[in-house]
């Protein structure tokens, strides 16, 4: 069943990130530096909103809501939800009208009705996506989930060719596609009549679940976006849109590549506790965490090895040079994060202590945000990405030394020295290329860094090729 659903929910959870990997650098050839900067924080603004007007009532719905209860009781549910999209709405353009007194762009009466449009129903899209999960539509899901990036890309580049490279031409691509995703997913699973029948007892179940959830997603709103709104302070929107390519891509790379091995593995750990006791699954938590290194370890080296090759192959000119210089630090920035929130801090939730975790990411928001400002003072727009690198460390560390402290929690010695070993022989086998900034240059690089890496564990971990040898033998038909 776990791996039908995984197979069924795949399309949708790398056809999204793979379009906005895609549409982060498409939109380098249109948007000059200050328009892509006005993009990028309204983008984040509108994270941020979504956290504070619906993401607690998604998380109480991940939880408690049963998309086959009786008519009445999902009745009662649909309507508090239409209730509480109308009032998320309402307080989403209020909060838009705010937008030019927060952030230095060239507003206009287009950007901020764009900019309300995107933002509102980028939020009904968001927690429709996990209604649609909760129920198990997975067509719904995956027209929710890939419908804005791939659709809004290309109604922006149109949208872009008729009104001119704006960032309300962008804005309005994607909510476009966002809201013809919403109609299809109102006709699918179904949507509130009566607004104002919304259940006062079911908010207020939600507001005590969620909200303190909602603190850690803040602050990892912050370790994420902060960095954006100090440059904006300091130098500008137009400084913000040469920084937040290399960092965008950075954090997405990592993002995706540890999201390939993540989906299923907390919960396994659960159900290894249940079985077999706490032991049980705290060494399911290591297996996992050995397989994400397995994952981050050579996405962060391999894109650091290819980094300015790539980087001018694929992104425009005016954000080259800024590109080069920020996106090796900003994938190891996105690889410590994910190495704390999808390992170091899950033997906390294991043993059920939610605290820890959100006090960790109160020091990842906080060290980022101080390195990111120490380092535009000492570095300028590079030295910006690299303090928030070490802030991601800082966090990682304490995190680790906590699981190590109080449950013994850490990855085998042996196994970081052989993944080390593994990614350290394939950067340099790629770095030792004549690499170029061409198509065919850039994917032989590729190429070669997956063969030595791949070949490289073969040897390293004996027992595992044995077992790949017999299941491929097995799947071939092979006695």
């Amino acid at each position: 069943m776990l791996l039908r659903q995984t197979i069924l929910y795949l399309p949708a959870q790398v056809v999204g990130p793979v379009f906005q990997f895609v549409s982060a650098v498409a939109w380098t050839y249109f948007l000059s530096p200050g328009e892509m900067g006005a993009f990028a924080l309204i983008s984040a603004a509108q994270e941020l909103v979504y956290l504070g007007t619906l993401f607690w009532f998604s998380l109480y719905s991940l939880r408690y809501f049963d998309g086959t209860a009786e008519a009445q009781g999902r009745a009662l549910y649909l309507d508090t939800e239409a209730g509480l999209f109308v009032a998320a709405t309402l307080a989403t353009v209020l909060v838009t009208l705010l937008l030019p007194f927060l952030i230095s762009a060239e507003w206009t009466p287009g950007l901020v009705a764009a900019s309300a449009a995107y933002m509102a129903s980028r939020a009904l899209v968001t927690h429709l996506t996990d209604r649609a999960r909760i129920e198990g539509d997975t067509l719904a899901y995956t027209v929710l989930q890939s419908a804005w990036p791939v659709a809004g890309l290309g109604i922006g580049l149109l949208l872009i060719q008729v009104f001119g490279p704006t960032a309300a031409a962008v804005l309005w691509g994607y909510a476009a596609a966002q809201l013809l995703s919403l109609l299809f997913a109102v006709v699918r699973l179904g949507m509130g009549r009566r607004p104002l029948g919304a259940s006062k007892e079911m908010i207020a179940a939600a507001l005590t679940y969620g909200l303190p959830l909602v603190i850690g997603a803040v602050l990892v709103w912050v370790a994420n976006n902060g960095l954006r709104f100090v440059v904006e302070w300091k130098e500008g929107a137009a400084a913000v849109g040469l920084v937040t390519v290399g960092w965008a891509l950075g954090l997405r790379a990592a993002a995706f590549a540890a999201m390939l091995v993540t989906a299923a593995a907390f919960p396994l750990a659960v159900k290894r506790a249940r079985e077999g006791g706490m032991a049980e699954g705290q060494a399911q938590l290591v297996r996992n965490g050995v397989l994400l290194l397995a994952a981050l370890a050579p996405a962060a080296a391999g894109l650091w090895a290819v980094s300015e090759p790539l980087v001018r192959l694929i992104i425009a000119a005016p954000y080259r040079d800024m590109t080069i210089a920020v996106l090796p630090l900003a994938i190891v920035a996105g690889a410590l994060r994910n190495l704390r929130i999808h390992f170091g801090e899950q033997v906390f939730l294991l043993h059920e202590k939610p605290m820890v975790p959100l006090v960790n990411d109160a020091i990842d928001a906080l060290a980022t945000l101080i390195g990111a400002a120490l380092g535009l003072y000492l570095g300028g727009l590079p030295g910006v990405v690299a303090g928030a690198a070490a802030g991601a460390f800082v966090s990682l560390v304490v995190t680790l030394l906590c699981a190590w402290t109080w449950y013994r929690f850490a990855l085998p010695l042996a196994d970081v020295v052989k993944l080390g070993t593994a990614t350290l022989v394939m950067a340099a086998a790629v770095m030792a290329l004549p690499t170029s900034a061409s198509a065919s240059s850039v994917g032989l690089a590729v190429a070669v860094g997956a063969f030595v890496y791949g070949g490289t564990l073969a040897m390293l971990y004996p027992d595992a090729r044995q077992t790949a040898v017999r299941m491929l033998k097995a799947a071939a038909g092979v006695a």
